[in-house]
């Protein structure tokens, strides 16, 4: 059914959100049928017509590492970007047609792809294995899909240790990021020593706001 030209702007919203109902998929049956679904006891609710038109997706499973209430934003940012493969990696760069040097900025060795930059470099490998045995882990690390599940399963538990946990991993994410543009743009050296010092200061500073974080915190050995 046509909109009417001379019909009222009230007349016309009223008119198009009766063809976006229609045309909606998870709503099925006539328009009466329909507006039943939206009704709560017997009465057309607005809020459940809203709810109904937003559109499903598929939830993240790193919504619980994002989200974290304990992690700084200036590390959430490059966390997400990490979390969706977005920051701007030698592999990737190369795909779009941008001619660089393409070793890992790290050992000079490999192609500088996503999950080897993280994981699988020996360098950025020996300073997660570090923070892991700092954290009380006996682990071996493995590739980025596999670390991100661990991360976030431990992001989901209200335990103390594992908000510790959650916390370093998007700090150290986030500082081997930094440690990358450094040596890249300013022909700096790795310092793996002063990572692990700033992120036992932000998660000392951290401690010091949340009670619980002190009896986690003094079970850790201090030096990573």
């Amino acid at each position: 059914m046509a909109t009417p030209k001379s019909a009222s702007w009230v007349v016309r919203k009223i008119l198009e959100s009766r063809s976006l109902i229609m045309e909606h998929q998870q709503l099925q049956g006539n328009i009466h049928n329909r507006l039943q679904i939206m009704c709560t006891d017997t009465k057309f609710q607005i809020k459940q017509m809203y709810l109904k038109l937003i559109p499903v997706y598929a939830r993240a499973e790193w919504k619980s590492l994002m989200l974290h209430t304990n992690t700084h934003p200036r590390y959430r940012f490059i966390l997400c970007l990490a979390e969706q493969q977005r920051l701007a990696t030698m592999e990737r760069l190369l795909k779009i047609g941008i001619q660089i040097p393409a070793a890992c900025a790290f050992c000079g060795h490999s192609l500088e792809y996503f999950s080897h930059l993280f994981f699988e470099c020996t360098i950025t490998k020996k300073l997660w294995s570090r923070l892991c045995s700092w954290l009380g882990y006996n682990r071996s690390i493995g590739d980025w899909k596999t670390e991100l599940e661990w991360a976030c399963k431990k992001a989901k538990s209200r335990r103390e240790r594992n908000a510790i946990t959650s916390c370093v991993f998007a700090m150290t994410v986030a500082l081997i990021w930094r440690e990358r543009n450094i040596i890249r743009f300013e022909q700096a050296k790795f310092d793996d020593l002063q990572i692990c010092r700033e992120i036992e200061l932000h998660i000392h500073i951290r401690g010091k706001n949340i009670v619980k974080w002190k009896e986690a915190l003094y079970q850790l050995n201090w030096i990573p």
